[in-house]
């Protein structure tokens, strides 16, 4: 009769688990929300646990700071994009790296005041993206000095840089 009760018991506690890991998984996917818009595609994103992506962005940006393009090329994808203000680009690494040196040789330093990050990927593992908030305090070899606060979103793809679209504010002129 003992072995009965403890097996009814075992049975019963396995079925209370079962039942309460699908609750938990039922209410965690169904959103009642009624927002104002339709989604093409949810993406479901997440935050990404691993620090790998977060780590290429910002040496990225390090690598920009010190007007480093050998670094910059080791982080970027053969083929990249980038949305910047006022400026699109879509090529190959080296045409990009070409004109970023162009760039490079009309500024006299680049100050990055990092202030946040966050790296995201979505559930199906397809897309990831790191974004970071910044303050940028650029001088050009003309003398003229220009403070900006940066919004960048990074996409990464097989541990590279694939692109950039940037988010410029900047100050009021009073």
């Amino acid at each position: 009769m003992k072995k009965i009760s403890s097996l009814l018991l075992m049975a019963l506690f396995f079925a209370a688990c079962q039942n309460k890991d699908a609750k938990t998984t039922e209410a965690d996917s169904t959103d009642t929300t009624k927002y104002p818009y339709t989604f093409k595609k949810q993406q479901g994103w997440e935050m990404n646990k691993d620090s790998k992506n977060g780590v290429i962005a910002l040496s990225t940006i390090k690598s920009f700071e010190n007007m480093d393009t050998i670094a910059m090329g080791k982080l970027l994808a053969d083929s990249v994009w980038f949305n910047l203000d006022g400026y699109k680009f879509k090529g190959t690494k080296a045409q990009f790296l070409n004109q970023i040196q162009g760039e490079f040789a009309k500024m006299s330093s680049f100050k990055i005041e990092m202030e946040d990050m966050a790296s995201v990927i979505n559930k199906d593992k397809t897309e990831e993206w790191v974004s970071l908030w910044y303050k940028q305090v650029t001088a050009t070899k003309d003398g003229k000095i220009d403070t900006i606060q940066l919004y960048n979103d990074f996409k990464i793809k097989d541990g590279k840089v694939q692109g950039l679209s940037e988010y410029v504010q900047h100050p009021m002129k009073m």
